[in-house]
């Protein structure tokens, strides 16, 4: 009896000596500074994931400093990075689907979907459909060797201005700062000027009159400190929100355990609310500093948003018209009603959300926690 004793006492003497299993660690490339509120967002998301997956996965950031944006496509999908947020027009013909979904945001501008936080409810409308009615979507991003994990959103984007706009005569040989082909498409068909140019110079450019606007989301309005130089900021045109996806690399996806993709789909769902709300938020503090700065901010006026609202309701159809022409895809008027119907159910859904942790569990209720991982990104 005293032999048996003292072997188990040996036992768990060399147990207690023995080291710990160390914890999985997952890489985020972020492209955003440190010390920046979308960073402090991916912490968060970090956290969470080692939190859900009761410390089997810890994940480090490295904010502005593994891959920028521009590298980050290549950088997830030869492994120099897990998981990275994808601006997926930065890189058209290997992202065809989500681009063009991503386009559909200009629909929140129209009167039944139009709000302050239509920005969560597209962000809803888009995951589900990519998540869960997409296959072509999710099949596009496997062949970037990549899984898709969700959006969040930007704000949507307004003409913020160091001259007046009044009319839509107005908009007549304008000089307006675009980002994508949405908004280069709806500068030219109002008759403004589109101008191409990173946002980082935007602000010189404003100062030094070398643009009359910029189409900006208005959490840009304070981040990239237009709010030091324009005048005018006017809500309700050009409309359309910028879309911030996750993704993971595939390998690295499929060699984690059910327990770590269930951490992971769940802290999906996180990220995409409050990298959604963190945009809302920055929105609204500019929003407030406005008129102790002079600053004119508000809807357009009446004849601005009912010009803007007819562009919208053609060009939701040339969206699908531009994308079978250079991408041969079939899907656009069939994503452009699916998202519509989506966008419908997701602004009653988001109608009352009051904040991120709320939204988070409206994300995994209805969407994240639907998702086969025991199929998903095969």
């Amino acid at each position: 009896m005293k032999r048996m004793i003292k072997s188990v006492l040996a036992g768990a003497s060399l147990l207690a000596l023995a080291p710990a299993v160390q914890a999985d660690q997952l890489s985020f490339a972020g492209g955003w500074p440190p010390n920046s509120k979308p960073t402090a967002v991916l912490e968060s998301y970090a956290d969470a994931i080692e939190e859900n997956s009761g410390g089997e996965l810890t994940m480090r950031v490295f904010p502005l400093s593994l891959l920028s944006f521009a590298e980050g496509n290549a950088g997830v999908r030869d492994g120099l990075a897990d998981t990275a947020a994808i601006l997926t027009p930065y890189f058209p013909a290997e992202f065809p689907n989500l681009n063009m979904i991503s386009e559909f945001s200009q629909l929140v501008e129209l009167e039944e979907f139009s709000g302050e936080t239509s920005s969560a409810a597209f962000a809803g409308a888009l995951s589900e459909y990519v998540l869960l009615n997409c296959p072509d979507c999710i099949s596009e991003t496997a062949k970037q060797n990549q899984v898709y994990l969700g959006a969040g959103m930007t704000t949507s984007y307004a003409l913020q201005c160091v001259v007046p706009l009044n009319s839509p005569e107005d908009l007549k040989g304008k000089r307006i700062r675009t980002a994508g082909a949405y908004w280069s498409r709806w500068a030219e068909t109002v008759g403004a000027v589109p101008v191409s140019m990173s946002v980082n110079e935007t602000f010189e450019a404003l100062n030094q009159g070398v643009l009359d606007c910029t189409a900006s989301n208005t959490a840009d309005f304070v981040n990239f400190s237009f709010i030091e130089v324009v005048k005018y900021l006017y809500t309700g045109l050009p409309g359309g929100q910028f879309t911030v996806p996750t993704m993971m690399n595939k390998e690295r996806w499929n060699g984690l355990s059910e327990n770590g993709k269930s951490a992971v789909m769940k802290a999906s769902a996180k990220l995409a609310s409050e990298m959604t709300w963190v945009y809302l938020e920055e929105a609204r503090a500019g929003k407030a500093k406005s008129p102790e700065l002079g600053i004119e901010y508000g809807p357009a006026s009446d004849s601005l948003v009912a010009m803007n609202r007819d562009f919208i309701a053609n060009d939701v159809k040339n969206v699908a018209t531009v994308y079978k022409d250079r991408f041969n895809l079939e899907t656009g008027a069939a994503a452009a009603d699916k998202l519509r119907e989506l966008l419908g159910r997701w602004t009653e859904l988001t109608a009352d959300v009051d904040s991120a942790d709320a939204l988070t569990e409206l994300y995994w209720n209805e969407i994240y926690s639907k998702v086969d991982l025991s199929s998903y990104g095969k």
